[in-house]
């Protein structure tokens, strides 16, 4: 009788304790309950819109969030009469704000700040019609500066400045302070006095 030859014994048993550790395995998962992975509910948006008192106005406070833009597009579909966004806001997403610019320039809505109005929120001001301060209101602007040792991937900060500073543009403002806006750092926020904002046409009314 002919031998085998024992490393086949052994490919053999290799592969009959492989079979049976994957019968094993299968065995343990079906008796284990499948567990859903946890829903990863989105945070609510941080900023409030509504319709003033007197229904002359929207007013938003809280932060240039995601979901605004389609917020006020909703507000300005059930509401077509009214022509004015008061704005209380430290800033936010700048994306965002450029989309609530596009709502405010396709149906005449004018910007209007009480109290405090920055960074993103300052774009969003600057896409009024026409653009007003209460006594006390202030605008706050800062720039782009990164340093070069900073990386935002596919994201170009000199790219992004640009695009904001061509609605400065479009609004009319006066070219000496949109090379100003260019210019200035990331902190501190920069606060011009109303004359400036006047003499840039930022605001429409003294």
């Amino acid at each position: 009788m002919r031998e085998r030859p024992i490393d086949v014994i052994f490919l053999k048993l290799l592969l009959a304790v492989s079979l049976a550790g994957l019968g094993i395995i299968a065995l343990v998962m079906a008796r284990t309950e499948a567990r859903p992975l946890p829903l990863r509910i989105a945070p609510p948006p941080d900023f409030e819109l509504r319709l003033s008192e007197d229904g002359q106005a929207f007013e938003m406070a809280g932060q240039v969030d995601f979901g605004l833009t389609e917020a006020l597009r909703r507000k300005v579909a059930a509401h077509p009469e009214v022509r004015r966004l008061t704005l209380d806001s430290r800033g936010g997403y700048i994306a965002e704000a450029r989309g609530v610019v596009t709502v405010l320039r396709a149906h005449g809505i004018a910007t209007h700040v009480e109290r405090h109005c920055a960074s993103a929120c300052a774009l969003i001001f600057a896409g009024g019609e026409a653009r007003t301060l209460a006594p006390e209101a202030q605008i706050g602007l800062h720039g782009y500066s990164i340093g070069r040792d900073r990386h935002f991937g596919l994201i170009d900060p000199e790219v992004e400045m640009q695009r904001d500073l061509a609605i400065y543009r479009a609004q009319g403002l006066e070219e000496s302070f949109v090379l100003r806006l260019a210019s200035l750092p990331q902190a501190p926020m920069w606060y011009p006095d109303r004359a400036e904002l006047f003499a840039a046409r930022m605001i429409t009314a003294p």
